[in-house]
């Protein structure tokens, strides 16, 4: 799987799921997800998962871009019915869009011995400035 498709794969998932409530990254999963910045047109959020750390929780998933802060195995990410899509290594400063797939959620996971950092941009609908 090449890189963009991994990056895309990381946050749409395409795949059905049960959609209870909508749970973004940073209610869901806390611990791993910090909101670093935020306005009417964007809405950036930090994530750092340790060696072998996975999410608290599923979260939905959106269009976004993904920025890789460090190096790294990859990760292995999880959709609710249990299906999985294997990590791919990641190089630092890649960058990918990742479109998202309507009602999915995901857990992920740190599969590797090395401390995996990202960010997550998400470009909100009717900004015009």
């Amino acid at each position: 799987m090449n890189r963009f498709a991994h990056s895309a794969a990381l946050l749409v998932f395409a795949g059905a799921t049960n959609l209870v409530l909508a749970q973004q990254d940073v209610v869901a999963d806390p611990t791993h997800h910090k909101l670093v910045f935020e306005n009417d047109c964007v809405r950036v959020v930090r994530a750092i998962f340790g060696p072998h750390e996975k999410s608290d929780g599923m979260f939905d998933i959106k269009s976004v871009v993904i920025v890789t802060l460090s190096e790294g195995s990859g990760f292995k990410v999880t959709f609710p019915d249990g299906t999985f899509v294997e990590p791919v290594p990641e190089k630092l400063g890649h960058v990918a869009w990742a479109p998202a797939a309507p009602s999915a959620r995901i857990g992920v996971e740190n599969t590797g011995n090395y401390r995996i950092e990202y960010l997550v941009i998400e470009p909100k609908a009717g900004c015009n400035n």
